[in-house]
Protein backbone atom coordinates (compact mmCIF):
# COMPACT_ATOMS: atom_id res chain seq x y z
CA UNK A 1 0.00 0.00 0.00
CA UNK A 2 2.50 2.52 1.41
CA UNK A 3 5.20 3.05 3.75
CA UNK A 4 2.58 5.24 6.32
CA UNK A 5 0.59 1.72 6.30
CA UNK A 6 4.11 0.01 6.82
CA UNK A 7 4.79 1.85 9.86
CA UNK A 8 1.33 1.85 11.33
CA UNK A 9 1.59 -1.80 11.20
CA UNK A 10 4.85 -1.94 12.82
CA UNK A 11 3.91 0.33 15.90
CA UNK A 12 0.60 -1.28 15.98
CA UNK A 13 2.31 -4.79 16.80
CA UNK A 14 4.74 -3.69 19.15
CA UNK A 15 1.53 -1.77 20.84
CA UNK A 16 -0.22 -5.52 20.86
CA UNK A 17 2.46 -6.71 22.82
CA UNK A 18 2.94 -4.05 25.17
CA UNK A 19 -0.63 -4.87 25.79
CA UNK A 20 -0.33 -8.36 26.30
CA UNK A 21 2.33 -7.55 29.29
CA UNK A 22 0.21 -5.07 31.01
CA UNK A 23 1.95 -1.86 29.95
CA UNK A 24 -1.67 -1.12 28.94
CA UNK A 25 -0.73 3.00 28.85
CA UNK A 26 2.28 2.99 26.50
CA UNK A 27 0.12 0.79 24.51
CA UNK A 28 -2.15 2.77 23.68
CA UNK A 29 0.32 5.90 23.49
CA UNK A 30 1.43 3.63 20.65
CA UNK A 31 -1.80 3.29 19.14
CA UNK A 32 -2.32 6.56 18.96
CA UNK A 33 0.58 7.17 16.74
CA UNK A 34 0.02 4.08 14.17
CA UNK A 35 -3.78 5.95 13.95
CA UNK A 36 -1.98 9.11 12.91
CA UNK A 37 0.35 7.27 10.32
CA UNK A 38 -2.81 5.24 9.17
CA UNK A 39 -5.00 8.73 8.50
CA UNK A 40 -1.88 9.83 6.31
CA UNK A 41 -1.85 6.39 4.72
CA UNK A 42 -5.56 6.77 3.92
CA UNK A 43 -5.12 10.48 2.24
CA UNK A 44 -2.50 9.36 -0.39
CA UNK A 45 -5.13 6.64 -1.72
CA UNK A 46 -7.47 7.88 -4.45
CA UNK A 47 -10.82 7.40 -3.77
CA UNK A 48 -11.81 5.00 -6.67
CA UNK A 49 -9.59 2.12 -4.63
CA UNK A 50 -12.30 0.97 -2.69
CA UNK A 51 -10.64 -1.95 -1.38
CA UNK A 52 -7.79 0.03 -0.33
CA UNK A 53 -9.29 2.56 1.56
CA UNK A 54 -12.19 0.33 2.99
CA UNK A 55 -8.87 -1.40 4.66
CA UNK A 56 -6.69 1.43 5.77
CA UNK A 57 -10.17 2.75 7.04
CA UNK A 58 -11.10 -0.05 9.30
CA UNK A 59 -7.43 -0.11 10.24
CA UNK A 60 -7.65 3.44 11.02
CA UNK A 61 -10.78 3.24 13.29
CA UNK A 62 -9.88 0.37 15.20
CA UNK A 63 -6.31 1.75 16.33
CA UNK A 64 -8.30 5.04 17.31
CA UNK A 65 -10.56 2.62 19.75
CA UNK A 66 -7.35 0.45 20.84
CA UNK A 67 -5.99 3.79 21.90
CA UNK A 68 -8.81 5.02 23.52
CA UNK A 69 -9.89 8.07 21.44
CA UNK A 70 -13.25 6.74 21.04
CA UNK A 71 -15.01 10.23 20.28
CA UNK A 72 -12.48 10.90 17.24
CA UNK A 73 -13.10 6.73 16.12
CA UNK A 74 -16.93 7.61 16.17
CA UNK A 75 -16.42 10.53 14.40
CA UNK A 76 -13.84 9.10 11.49
CA UNK A 77 -16.33 6.43 11.39
CA UNK A 78 -19.25 8.31 9.86
CA UNK A 79 -17.02 10.11 8.15
CA UNK A 80 -16.19 6.76 6.50
CA UNK A 81 -19.78 5.95 5.90
CA UNK A 82 -20.78 9.19 4.46
CA UNK A 83 -18.02 9.20 1.80
CA UNK A 84 -19.54 6.20 0.14
CA UNK A 85 -16.44 5.26 -1.70
CA UNK A 86 -16.25 1.96 0.42
CA UNK A 87 -17.03 -2.01 -0.19
CA UNK A 88 -19.71 -3.11 0.84
CA UNK A 89 -17.80 -5.37 3.36
CA UNK A 90 -15.58 -2.67 4.59
CA UNK A 91 -18.92 -0.05 5.21
CA UNK A 92 -20.21 -3.76 7.50
CA UNK A 93 -17.53 -3.74 9.28
CA UNK A 94 -17.28 -0.52 10.48
CA UNK A 95 -20.98 -0.35 11.00
CA UNK A 96 -19.63 -3.68 13.83
CA UNK A 97 -16.93 -1.13 15.04
CA UNK A 98 -19.02 1.42 15.29
CA UNK A 99 -21.32 -0.40 17.70
CA UNK A 100 -18.29 -1.58 20.00
CA UNK A 101 -16.92 1.68 20.12
CA UNK A 102 -20.66 3.16 21.13
CA UNK A 103 -20.91 0.66 23.67
CA UNK A 104 -16.95 1.43 25.58
CA UNK A 105 -18.24 5.26 24.94
CA UNK A 106 -21.36 4.99 27.03
CA UNK A 107 -19.80 2.64 29.43
CA UNK A 108 -16.85 5.71 29.89
CA UNK A 109 -19.43 8.65 30.22
CA UNK A 110 -21.61 7.15 32.83
CA UNK A 111 -19.02 5.48 34.77
CA UNK A 112 -15.54 6.70 34.22
CA UNK A 113 -14.32 3.36 33.54
CA UNK A 114 -13.48 1.43 30.14
CA UNK A 115 -12.83 -2.71 29.13
CA UNK A 116 -9.19 -3.34 30.87
CA UNK A 117 -8.82 -5.94 28.05
CA UNK A 118 -9.39 -8.70 30.27
CA UNK A 119 -12.16 -10.88 29.41
CA UNK A 120 -13.08 -14.27 30.79
CA UNK A 121 -15.90 -16.00 28.46
CA UNK A 122 -18.46 -18.98 30.17
CA UNK A 123 -20.24 -21.54 27.79
CA UNK A 124 -23.39 -23.15 29.06
CA UNK A 125 -23.41 -26.50 27.31
CA UNK A 126 -25.74 -29.98 27.22
CA UNK A 127 -28.90 -30.70 28.58
CA UNK A 128 -31.63 -27.93 28.27
CA UNK A 129 -29.27 -25.44 26.38
CA UNK A 130 -29.19 -24.77 23.01
CA UNK A 131 -27.86 -22.92 20.32
CA UNK A 132 -27.40 -19.55 21.62
CA UNK A 133 -30.91 -20.03 24.28
CA UNK A 134 -31.34 -21.56 27.14
CA UNK A 135 -33.99 -21.44 30.00
CA UNK A 136 -34.09 -18.27 31.69
CA UNK A 137 -33.88 -19.24 35.14
CA UNK A 138 -30.80 -21.52 34.28
CA UNK A 139 -29.15 -18.99 32.53
CA UNK A 140 -29.45 -15.64 34.89
CA UNK A 141 -28.75 -18.66 38.11
CA UNK A 142 -25.54 -19.55 36.77
CA UNK A 143 -24.68 -16.09 35.48
CA UNK A 144 -25.34 -14.50 38.94
CA UNK A 145 -23.20 -17.45 40.51
CA UNK A 146 -20.74 -16.86 38.31
CA UNK A 147 -20.36 -13.17 38.87
CA UNK A 148 -20.27 -13.71 42.63
CA UNK A 149 -17.06 -16.08 41.89
CA UNK A 150 -15.63 -13.05 40.09
CA UNK A 151 -16.53 -10.68 42.94
CA UNK A 152 -15.32 -12.73 45.84
CA UNK A 153 -12.05 -13.26 43.68
CA UNK A 154 -11.17 -9.97 43.37
CA UNK A 155 -12.01 -9.24 47.38
CA UNK A 156 -8.94 -12.05 47.73
CA UNK A 157 -6.91 -10.14 45.33
CA UNK A 158 -7.22 -6.88 46.68
CA UNK A 159 -7.07 -8.55 50.05
CA UNK A 160 -10.21 -7.12 51.44
CA UNK A 161 -11.82 -8.53 54.85
CA UNK A 162 -13.68 -11.07 54.20
CA UNK A 163 -17.08 -10.16 53.57
CA UNK A 164 -20.18 -12.00 55.23
CA UNK A 165 -23.15 -10.24 54.58
CA UNK A 166 -23.58 -7.31 51.89
CA UNK A 167 -22.88 -6.12 48.60
CA UNK A 168 -18.70 -5.99 47.61
CA UNK A 169 -17.33 -2.28 47.93
CA UNK A 170 -18.22 -0.12 45.06
CA UNK A 171 -14.98 -0.14 43.23
CA UNK A 172 -15.35 -4.59 42.77
CA UNK A 173 -19.29 -3.47 41.21
CA UNK A 174 -17.74 -1.52 38.85
CA UNK A 175 -15.07 -4.07 38.15
CA UNK A 176 -17.10 -6.51 36.13
CA UNK A 177 -19.69 -5.89 32.98
CA UNK A 178 -21.35 -8.92 31.65
CA UNK A 179 -22.14 -9.29 27.91
CA UNK A 180 -23.82 -11.68 26.18
CA UNK A 181 -21.80 -13.00 23.21
CA UNK A 182 -22.78 -14.62 19.65
CA UNK A 183 -24.41 -18.07 19.89
CA UNK A 184 -22.42 -21.35 18.96
CA UNK A 185 -23.57 -24.64 18.03
CA UNK A 186 -25.42 -25.99 21.30
CA UNK A 187 -24.08 -23.60 23.60
CA UNK A 188 -25.04 -20.78 25.32
CA UNK A 189 -22.06 -18.13 26.15
CA UNK A 190 -21.71 -15.11 28.29
CA UNK A 191 -18.22 -13.02 27.92
CA UNK A 192 -17.48 -11.27 31.58
CA UNK A 193 -15.35 -7.95 30.90
CA UNK A 194 -13.67 -6.54 33.59
CA UNK A 195 -13.10 -2.59 33.55
CA UNK A 196 -10.50 -0.06 34.95
CA UNK A 197 -10.14 3.67 35.94
CA UNK A 198 -10.11 5.87 32.53
CA UNK A 199 -7.63 8.07 34.92
CA UNK A 200 -5.79 6.09 37.21
CA UNK A 201 -4.49 7.19 40.48
CA UNK A 202 -0.63 7.79 39.95
CA UNK A 203 0.31 8.07 43.97
CA UNK A 204 -2.36 5.40 44.60
CA UNK A 205 -3.00 2.27 42.15
CA UNK A 206 -5.76 0.12 42.06
CA UNK A 207 -6.44 -2.63 44.90
CA UNK A 208 -7.81 -5.19 41.96
CA UNK A 209 -5.75 -5.19 39.10
CA UNK A 210 -8.12 -6.96 36.42
CA UNK A 211 -5.63 -9.06 35.25
CA UNK A 212 -4.62 -10.70 38.88
CA UNK A 213 -8.66 -11.01 38.99
CA UNK A 214 -8.64 -13.18 35.96
CA UNK A 215 -4.83 -14.70 36.77
CA UNK A 216 -6.43 -15.70 40.35
CA UNK A 217 -9.43 -17.43 39.36
CA UNK A 218 -7.67 -19.27 36.62
CA UNK A 219 -5.21 -20.25 39.19
CA UNK A 220 -7.75 -21.85 41.53
CA UNK A 221 -10.50 -23.22 39.23
CA UNK A 222 -7.17 -25.33 37.26
CA UNK A 223 -6.13 -26.42 40.75
CA UNK A 224 -9.55 -27.47 41.71
CA UNK A 225 -10.36 -29.34 38.74
CA UNK A 226 -6.85 -31.70 38.06
CA UNK A 227 -4.56 -30.68 41.05
CA UNK A 228 -4.37 -31.96 44.63
CA UNK A 229 -7.39 -30.63 47.31
CA UNK A 230 -4.17 -30.47 49.44
CA UNK A 231 -2.95 -27.66 46.77
CA UNK A 232 -5.21 -24.99 46.81
CA UNK A 233 -3.77 -24.45 50.57
CA UNK A 234 -0.62 -23.18 49.00
CA UNK A 235 -2.69 -21.31 46.14
CA UNK A 236 -5.58 -19.39 48.66
CA UNK A 237 -3.76 -19.52 52.30
CA UNK A 238 -6.61 -17.87 53.93
CA UNK A 239 -9.09 -20.26 55.15
CA UNK A 240 -12.01 -18.10 55.14
CA UNK A 241 -11.31 -17.16 51.43
CA UNK A 242 -10.45 -20.55 50.77
CA UNK A 243 -14.17 -21.91 51.38
CA UNK A 244 -15.75 -19.33 50.10
CA UNK A 245 -14.97 -19.36 46.58
CA UNK A 246 -15.04 -23.23 47.02
CA UNK A 247 -18.69 -23.08 47.82
CA UNK A 248 -19.46 -20.40 45.67
CA UNK A 249 -17.86 -22.73 42.22
CA UNK A 250 -20.35 -25.73 44.05
CA UNK A 251 -23.30 -23.55 43.53
CA UNK A 252 -22.49 -23.18 39.43
CA UNK A 253 -21.02 -26.46 39.10
CA UNK A 254 -23.61 -28.77 37.39
CA UNK A 255 -25.63 -31.10 39.48
CA UNK A 256 -28.32 -32.43 36.87
CA UNK A 257 -29.95 -33.13 33.68
CA UNK A 258 -30.63 -29.75 33.19
CA UNK A 259 -26.66 -28.36 32.00
CA UNK A 260 -23.83 -30.76 31.30
CA UNK A 261 -20.90 -28.66 31.54
CA UNK A 262 -19.74 -25.18 31.91
CA UNK A 263 -16.62 -23.87 30.01
CA UNK A 264 -14.73 -21.27 31.84
CA UNK A 265 -11.85 -19.76 29.03
CA UNK A 266 -9.61 -16.37 28.25
CA UNK A 267 -6.93 -15.51 26.08
CA UNK A 268 -3.75 -14.72 27.55
CA UNK A 269 -0.79 -13.90 25.76
CA UNK A 270 -2.27 -15.54 22.49
CA UNK A 271 -3.29 -18.45 24.14
CA UNK A 272 -6.05 -19.70 24.97
CA UNK A 273 -6.86 -21.22 28.83
CA UNK A 274 -10.12 -23.29 29.55
CA UNK A 275 -11.48 -24.81 32.52
CA UNK A 276 -14.24 -27.55 31.93
CA UNK A 277 -16.89 -27.64 35.43
CA UNK A 278 -18.67 -31.10 34.81
CA UNK A 279 -20.18 -33.46 37.61
CA UNK A 280 -16.80 -34.37 38.42
CA UNK A 281 -16.38 -31.11 40.07
CA UNK A 282 -18.52 -31.41 43.03
CA UNK A 283 -16.84 -34.14 44.80
CA UNK A 284 -13.43 -32.40 44.74
CA UNK A 285 -15.00 -29.47 46.36
CA UNK A 286 -16.46 -31.63 49.37
CA UNK A 287 -13.20 -33.32 49.53
CA UNK A 288 -11.35 -29.72 49.92
CA UNK A 289 -14.12 -28.22 52.10
CA UNK A 290 -12.46 -29.01 56.05
CA UNK A 291 -15.04 -31.12 58.12
CA UNK A 292 -15.53 -30.78 61.59
CA UNK A 293 -15.00 -33.62 64.00
CA UNK A 294 -18.29 -34.58 65.37
CA UNK A 295 -19.55 -37.59 67.32
CA UNK A 296 -21.68 -40.14 65.19
CA UNK A 297 -24.66 -39.54 67.25
CA UNK A 298 -24.83 -35.81 67.22
CA UNK A 299 -24.26 -35.82 63.02
CA UNK A 300 -27.06 -34.58 61.44
CA UNK A 301 -28.37 -34.62 57.57
CA UNK A 302 -31.58 -33.66 56.09
CA UNK A 303 -32.87 -32.49 52.35
CA UNK A 304 -35.77 -30.01 51.10
CA UNK A 305 -36.82 -27.08 50.55
CA UNK A 306 -35.00 -23.64 51.69
CA UNK A 307 -38.30 -21.57 52.38
CA UNK A 308 -37.28 -18.98 54.96
CA UNK A 309 -33.64 -17.72 55.91
CA UNK A 310 -32.25 -14.79 58.06
CA UNK A 311 -28.47 -14.73 58.41
CA UNK A 312 -28.10 -11.86 60.67
CA UNK A 313 -30.10 -13.66 63.15
CA UNK A 314 -28.13 -17.23 62.14
CA UNK A 315 -31.42 -19.38 61.51
CA UNK A 316 -33.00 -20.94 58.24
CA UNK A 317 -36.38 -23.27 57.78
CA UNK A 318 -36.64 -26.29 55.54
CA UNK A 319 -39.87 -27.47 54.37
CA UNK A 320 -39.35 -31.32 53.96
CA UNK A 321 -41.27 -33.12 50.97
CA UNK A 322 -44.00 -34.20 54.00
CA UNK A 323 -45.02 -30.86 54.72
CA UNK A 324 -43.08 -30.84 58.04
CA UNK A 325 -40.34 -28.09 58.79
CA UNK A 326 -37.54 -28.24 60.34
CA UNK A 327 -35.65 -24.54 61.69
CA UNK A 328 -32.53 -24.99 62.30
CA UNK A 329 -29.62 -22.37 63.46
CA UNK A 330 -26.71 -21.33 61.48
CA UNK A 331 -23.16 -21.08 62.21
CA UNK A 332 -22.18 -17.32 61.78
CA UNK A 333 -19.68 -18.53 58.77
CA UNK A 334 -22.61 -18.89 56.37
CA UNK A 335 -22.25 -16.10 53.38
CA UNK A 336 -25.64 -14.76 52.15
CA UNK A 337 -23.93 -15.01 48.49
CA UNK A 338 -23.63 -18.64 49.03
CA UNK A 339 -27.16 -19.32 50.60
CA UNK A 340 -28.93 -16.05 49.41
CA UNK A 341 -29.66 -17.90 45.86
CA UNK A 342 -30.50 -21.04 47.41
CA UNK A 343 -34.16 -19.53 48.71
CA UNK A 344 -37.11 -21.85 47.35
CA UNK A 345 -34.37 -24.44 45.81
CA UNK A 346 -33.81 -27.85 47.22
CA UNK A 347 -30.99 -28.26 49.23
CA UNK A 348 -29.18 -30.57 51.41
CA UNK A 349 -27.91 -29.09 55.09
CA UNK A 350 -25.66 -30.75 57.17
CA UNK A 351 -24.46 -30.33 60.84
CA UNK A 352 -25.18 -31.12 64.07
CA UNK A 353 -28.22 -31.95 66.86
CA UNK A 354 -29.00 -32.08 70.07
CA UNK A 355 -31.71 -32.96 72.58
CA UNK A 356 -32.16 -30.79 75.52
CA UNK A 357 -34.71 -31.89 77.30
CA UNK A 358 -37.96 -33.13 74.66
CA UNK A 359 -36.74 -30.32 72.29
CA UNK A 360 -34.23 -31.58 69.15
CA UNK A 361 -32.43 -28.67 67.61
CA UNK A 362 -30.19 -28.45 64.98
CA UNK A 363 -27.04 -26.30 64.13
CA UNK A 364 -26.30 -26.35 60.44
CA UNK A 365 -22.61 -25.84 59.30
CA UNK A 366 -23.20 -26.51 55.85
CA UNK A 367 -25.54 -26.59 53.24
CA UNK A 368 -25.49 -27.43 49.06
CA UNK A 369 -27.93 -27.24 46.24
CA UNK A 370 -29.45 -30.77 45.74
CA UNK A 371 -28.58 -32.43 42.27
CA UNK A 372 -31.55 -31.96 39.84
CA UNK A 373 -32.84 -34.72 38.32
Amino acid sequence: MNNQHTRAQEISAHAASLLSTGQGEKARQLFAEAAELEAKAIDLVPPDKARTRSILSISHASLLYKAGKLKEAERCIFAYLSAGNLADWGEAQLRELLNVVTDEYLLVSATGRRYSGESITMALRGGEIGTGTGPLDLVLEKAAGFRSLLYRTAEWVGQFPLRRHGPPAKELLDLVQARVTEPAIGSYTLEIRLTEPVQPDLYEPPKVPPSEVSDGLFAFLDCLTSGAPEDLDHIIPQPGYRKALLQLTRNIVPGGKRIREISIYRKKYDRLQSICLTDAVPPRIREAIPKEEVAAEERWTDRGTLRALHLDNDWLVIAKDDGTHVRASTVPELLDDVVGPMVNRRVVVTGTQSQPGLEKRFLVSEIELADEG
